[in-house]
């Protein structure tokens, strides 16, 4: 029953925005060394408060854990990124939290660094993009149309040309258009579908898939490797994640997995049907069945993942630039034909 009601749509509009990195990565910065002296948490967020700039912070953190408040309920109370209310849910089964505060930290300072390289790299492409969509909207209104006037009565080279340029110019601000609303699409959509009808969706979509699986591959490999290495035993780590509702799909695989154990099937049966997962995680679970010899692959295996996923968005800011001057260059030649063929044509009729 919880199963289904988890699977239905839930639509809600509700929108916070989070605090600014740089002020978030402060706060973990300062409790974490905080922390690592001996402090106990609430004397550590007393001693942040004396910083005017993390005192509301502190304050409502403290708010809430004095009134019973799990942590990652206090730091989403707090207006800190899902990245970092998810994984401080798993912290809950932790004791080190000055070391669970440091890896906050360092996710947040990885995301901004990424972040940075991708406005980087695209915030010049994307100007010039900008302005040569504008210029092919000011030929496609006002010069092909007078040249098309021009030609019209001669069935020449020259005219299937123009013809063609100005088909071309409508069907790329019509697939444009599309893309964008595509992608609002989506971001709008996606949240409310269920996970089954998600993932059909994400399968249709081969480059989407592919990283995602990458993404919750990690997400399954870390967060089971922490929560085995809290002495918790393989069902108990999966009950853990099964009720962690904002990585729904994790959830709703670690159900399933669960589901099947209490079939008696082997854990390798049990998680080869989650398609979404990467094959080197399943085979592991083939391979292994020893709960230690678990805990050490699955670090392994989630070190791997991020290496991987460091190295693929690497490599994809780095080929942001040149793609996009490939095709403002040819954006450029296609101005270039459409207004200088048609004059040389026209010269050479006089």
């Amino acid at each position: 029953m919880r199963s289904a009601l988890r699977k239905l749509p839930t639509w809600s509009w509700k929108f916070e925005r989070p605090l600014p990195v740089h002020t978030q990565i402060l706060f973990f910065h300062r409790v974490s060394h905080i922390l690592s002296k001996g402090y106990p948490l609430l004397e550590a967020l007393s001693m942040t408060s004396w910083d005017k700039t993390l005192k509301p912070i502190s304050d409502e953190l403290n708010h809430s854990l004095t009134k019973g408040e799990t942590i990652d309920e206090g730091f989403r109370n707090a207006k800190f990124s899902k990245v970092v209310t998810n994984y401080l849910y798993f912290a809950r089964s932790q004791h080190d939290l000055a070391s669970s505060f440091r890896q906050c930290k360092d996710i947040l300072q990885l995301r901004r660094e990424y972040t940075r390289k991708v406005i980087q790299a695209t915030r010049y492409p994307v100007l010039l993009l900008l302005f040569m969509l504008v210029a092919f909207s000011i030929i496609q209104h006002t010069v092909l149309p007078n040249f098309l006037v021009l030609f019209e009565e001669q069935s020449t080279d020259t005219l299937w040309l123009l013809k063609g340029i100005s088909l071309f110019i409508r069907t790329l601000g019509v697939l444009a258009l599309l893309s964008v609303l595509a992608s609002i699409l989506l971001r709008l959509i996606t949240p409310k579908l269920s996970i089954d009808n998600r993932i059909r969706l994400f399968k249709k979509i081969p480059l989407f898939y592919k990283g995602y699986s990458f993404v919750l591959s990690f997400l399954f490999s870390h967060h089971l490797q922490t929560l085995l290495q809290t002495k918790l035993t393989l069902k108990e780590s999966l009950e853990f994640m099964r009720q962690h509702q904002r990585y729904d799909i994790l959830a709703h695989y670690s159900e399933q997995i669960l589901n099947e154990l209490a079939f008696g099937r082997t854990l390798s049966q049990a998680i080869h049907p989650c398609e979404m997962l990467r094959s080197e995680l399943t085979d592991l679970f083939h391979q292994t069945n020893d709960v230690d010899a678990l805990n050490d692959e699955l670090e392994l295996l989630s070190e791997f993942y991020m290496d991987h996923m460091k190295t693929t968005l690497l490599k994809w800011v780095q080929w942001i630039q040149p793609a996009f001057f490939l095709l403002i260059a040819f954006l450029v030649i296609t101005i270039y034909a459409s207004i200088m063929l048609p004059l040389y044509e026209w010269m050479n009729q006089l």
